[in-house]
């Protein structure tokens, strides 16, 4: 009696492990602002990598300056280190291009993200505007 307690004692920890091992990681909110030439950047995107294996890219919409992950469809950011790119477009429709025309070339940084809710800015160097190069989007 007391090789079956042991047994099904140790098969509920190996469960309770398994199922403790297997949930997603809490999800962490960010938001902040986005400027280029000291004024806010009227549309565009900021996607966050994650390491491998620590969860997938997710991408936040930038208008008029502001971003906010939890107002996603996919809600939130994989928390830790994140590769971080953003693009800015001047927000005037035209055809085969939803947010308008680029402003400044992408650009790459990284980010600590924290579980919970963060804020971060972003000030893009005014030297992304130069010799912008059009890059297609998925608005086409």
């Amino acid at each position: 009696m007391r090789s079956l307690l042991r047994r099904l004692l140790g098969g509920v920890a190996v469960l309770t492990l398994a199922i403790g091992c297997s949930s997603k990681p809490e999800m962490a909110q960010v938001s902040g602002t986005v400027k280029f030439k000291g004024q806010p950047v009227p549309a565009g995107w900021i996607s966050f990598t994650p390491e491998p294996g620590k969860g997938s890219v997710r991408v936040g919409y930038i208008k008029d300056g502001v971003y906010g992950s939890a107002k996603e469809v996919e809600r939130g950011v994989f928390p830790g280190h994140n590769q971080i790119i953003i693009a800015g477009f001047d927000g005037k429709k035209i055809p085969l291009w939803v947010q308008g025309k680029q402003i400044f070339n992408p650009v790459n940084d990284t980010l600590d993200v924290r579980p919970g809710t963060m804020t971060k800015d972003f000030v893009i160097p005014d030297l992304a505007g130069q010799n912008v190069r059009i890059l297609p989007t998925a608005d086409e």
